[in-house]
């Protein structure tokens, strides 16, 4: 295991080194997809985001950054991309989930999607993504993670399955936004992130875009969470603990029979779901967790 995690971190180092200039490449059926950054005071990480973004090489590709008014350089890293972008802006705002909202509202893509400013796209994974999305209209349509350090050396890959609302209650972190884009058009029915979430924005909006259906996993198409001392999921657990609760809560009063019986089922599935896909080594290295201890990432 350590192999592979050692050689999908030469190529994520690789990848995010300097920019790729763009080559022609049909786009065929593949949709329109919007991505936005959010930023501030990122300058450490964000041009590595940025690299990861435009070297994917997506044929219909539109995007955006929205930045905070950030004061530490991030604004020059910026402007060195910014004929490949098609928005950006530096002005203070209210938050993460509003300058994220900010993007969507200028997006024109027929997916959407948003990364992080100190997480990354590993190769290939928009082209993947957009190809799926195209065989169908899945709301949403997501991948696996990869949990890498601030020197984009890969530790951890997570597994993911389909979810629907009241497997939210069980699973809870349960679609990535490092690798995941959705329809624009049900942004325009069940409106934007909630402003009032400080972390768990990406839960929420799931909880309601899943009433449309299950999210469309592509197991190859891969994110990348960068951990690092000043993320969210380091500082903020008090908040994410109380956010996802209110989550819960809000899906359980509205779904109907998502009693224990329900909880024991839903995971059954998902260990099920889990070896059709293939991810025989991912379950033993859960089951070994759960035997000999939990880890921060145990709740994916």
């Amino acid at each position: 295991m350590r192999k592979r995690h050692n050689e999908y971190s030469r190529q994520l180092i690789d990848f995010v080194r300097e920019l790729r200039p763009p080559a022609p490449i049909a786009g065929g059926l593949m949709p329109k997809v919007t991505i936005v950054t959010p930023s501030f005071n990122q300058a450490r990480f964000l041009e590595r985001t940025i690299l990861s973004v435009l070297n994917q090489g997506y044929p219909r590709l539109e995007y955006i950054i929205i930045d905070g008014g950030s004061t530490d350089g991030s604004v020059d890293i910026i402007r060195k991309y910014e004929r490949y972008l098609t928005y950006w802006e530096s002005t203070p705002d209210r938050g993460q989930s509003h300058a994220i909202n900010k993007g969507f509202e200028r997006a024109t893509g027929d997916y959407v999607g948003w990364q992080n400013s100190d997480d990354l796209y590993f190769p290939g994974a928009l082209r993947k993504l957009g190809s799926a999305a195209s065989k169908g209209r899945a709301p949403i349509v997501s991948g696996n993670l990869f949990v890498a350090d601030a020197d984009n050396r890969i530790f951890r890959k997570i597994h993911y399955t389909p979810v629907n609302r009241g497997t939210l209650t069980v699973v809870k972190a349960s679609i990535p936004n490092q690798s995941a884009i959705f329809r624009r058009d049900l942004l325009r029915k069940y409106g934007l992130l909630q402003e009032s979430m400080r972390y768990c924005m990406d839960l929420e909006l799931w909880s309601r875009l899943l009433r449309e259906g299950k999210n469309l996993i592509v197991p190859d198409a891969m994110g990348v969470y960068t951990a690092h001392d000043e993320t969210k999921t380091a500082l903020m657990q008090d908040v994410l603990l109380e956010e996802r609760e209110q989550i819960v809560t809000r899906i359980r009063r509205t779904e109907p029979g998502l009693g224990r019986l329900f909880e024991l089922s839903c995971r059954a599935s998902k260990v099920a779901a889990h070896a059709r896909q293939g991810d025989l080594s991912y379950l033993l290295d859960k089951l070994t967790t759960k035997i000999f201890g939990r880890d921060d990432w145990s709740a994916h």
